[in-house]
């Protein structure tokens, strides 16, 4: 059994293929574009503190200050970016967003805590360098807008 495709419906479905990429090619620009743009936010507004800790805060409220103060352009920044991204992966950079500003332990009624980053200790859990987990959860945020 043959199959038989009109001749008429060639041009159409030419078309249609040729729409998609379009889409598709269109869409991976203005990505590229959004992922540009964030980047360079989150660089500028944490120059000093990443990717290289140089001009770190000397104490745990200066800390505090010092991210308080950089969170509205990071909050613009995010969700500006976020509607660039694929709805498959806008949970994780929601939640990715979440553990910079509240740490892994932070309650969404908070909006903004860093006391992941202040250096504080329990006696039940391991040191951590705050410097270290900075980095750890800034990278995280900038993974989603992979040079391309």
């Amino acid at each position: 059994m043959e199959i038989v495709v009109p001749t008429w419906s060639i041009p159409m479905i030419v078309a249609f293929v040729s729409i998609l990429g379009a889409f598709a090619v269109q869409r991976f620009i203005a990505f590229r574009a959004a992922s540009v743009k964030f980047r360079s936010a989150v660089l500028d507004t944490l120059s000093g503190l990443y990717p290289i800790p140089a001009n770190w805060p000397s104490s745990g409220n200066i800390v505090d200050k010092t991210l308080r103060s950089a969170f509205p352009a990071l909050q613009t920044a995010v969700t500006e970016f976020k509607d660039s991204l694929p709805r498959r992966r806008q949970r994780a950079f929601a939640q990715a967003w979440f553990i910079y500003r509240l740490g892994s332990d932070g309650r969404e009624i908070d909006k903004q805590c860093y006391h992941h980053y202040m250096g504080f200790t329990s006696p039940d859990k391991p040191i951590i360098d705050p410097k270290v987990t900075f980095h750890a959860n800034v990278s995280k945020l900038l993974s989603f807008a992979k040079k391309t």
